[in-house]
């Protein structure tokens, strides 16, 4: 508080004369005004008073004529307050990291912290920054979102990510990535990749296809191998040898993997299928079969994977591998906000059969 001298110049509330702070109240502030100890106005504000003494109710009042607002970030460094979750991902964008971070944070809001989406743009130096700064903040969990390398590096990493958090009494949890076998205090939610594929591909064997080609990244990322190991499973089944020579290598773009189809389709006529490990690529391979006159399915049957939401207004309507994202999000969030996990998760998938998927032409 401050008053105003008779000479019209602003005064503390000592009444000594200067200028007014303007950079907010402080604790100290609250407990000179309330007349109690810094450590009891402490106390109070940050919830850990009976709420019985005269003093609670002097702080409260205090804070409230000051305009005092808690520092959040150290409440929660204490261990007291809301708790933060993060999710991370290599980037943020399309439907599907958007639905699983929704199912994330709603079960977070809902049991009162707050949420925060940070993106490493692929970058492990940015990525241990970020887990260093969430640990230093006293981070509720860490939610480490998508693929990643299916490597030795990666596992020495996510060791020592999880340490780091569970020295603040935090945890990282694994969301759409399998689980780490020699880690197991690491949480994982994932869903069934592999199964998925395998599934769309003994749907396309079922309609009489032999020569079924498969378009992805190819890389050693846990979601591209779990796929392409679905992709052989299903020729197995079928008792079809494994061609490398159909395969095409892209990057999960659409351009790209129109490019690549439209190169794919001069040297290998005889394919009457395409399975794509993702819709984003099913869209491009769309794009090269239309230019080319390709009739879907009449010529060419195409499967995708992950039911985005565009891909039911395609021509035709794609059958696709439904994920379930938002379920991913919501048992992660669960976990992430102190909630029992046992052993990892992984849900099932379902094949959505629509229009673009048909019989083998003879």
């Amino acid at each position: 508080m401050s008053t105003t001298a008779a000479s019209g110049a602003p005064t503390s509330r000592s009444g000594a004369p200067g200028p007014v702070r303007t950079g907010g109240a402080t604790l100290a502030d609250v407990a000179r005004l309330a007349g109690v100890s810094r450590a009891t106005a402490s106390r109070v504000l940050a919830g850990r008073s009976a709420g019985r003494a005269a003093s609670h109710a002097q702080v409260l009042a205090a804070a409230e004529e000051l305009g005092y607002v808690v520092n959040g970030l150290a409440r929660s460094m204490m261990g007291v307050g809301r708790r933060s979750i993060a999710f991370i991902s290599s980037i943020m964008v399309g439907p599907t990291f958007a639905s699983m971070a929704a199912g994330a944070e709603d079960v977070a809001t809902a049991e009162g912290h707050l949420f925060t989406m940070c993106t490493t743009g692929g970058d492990v130096d940015r990525e241990n920054a970020l887990i260093a700064a969430l640990s230093e903040q006293r981070v509720a969990a860490v939610l480490l979102v998508g693929s990643t390398p299916a490597t030795d590096e990666f596992e020495l990493r996510a060791a020592g990510y999880a340490d780091a958090l569970d020295r603040v009494g935090a945890r990282l949890i694994l969301c759409g990535r399998a689980a780490v076998p020699a880690l197991p205090q690491i949480a994982s939610i994932d869903y069934d990749h592999r199964g998925g594929v395998r599934s769309g591909v003994n749907h396309l064997t079922g309609l009489g296809h032999r020569r079924i080609a498969f378009i992805g990244s190819l890389d050693e990322m846990t979601t591209s191998r779990q796929r392409f190991l679905g992709y052989q499973d299903g020729l197995t089944d079928a008792g079809i040898d494994f061609d490398a020579g159909i395969t095409i290598r892209c990057e999960n773009t659409s351009e790209e993997a129109s490019v690549m189809t439209r190169a794919f389709l001069a040297q290998h006529p005889d394919v009457t299928a395409i399975t794509c490990q993702t819709d984003i690529l099913a869209v491009g391979v769309y794009r090269a079969l239309h230019e080319a006159g390709v009739a879907v399915p009449g010529d060419i049957s195409v499967v995708g994977f992950d039911d985005m939401q565009l891909v039911g207004d395609l021509t035709p309507p794609l059958t696709t591998i439904r994920a379930p994202f938002h379920e991913v999000g919501e048992l992660a969030g669960r976990i992430a906000v102190g909630g029992p996990y046992e052993e990892p998760v992984v849900l099932p998938v379902e094949l959505i059969v629509r229009g673009s998927s048909g019989p083998a032409r003879s």
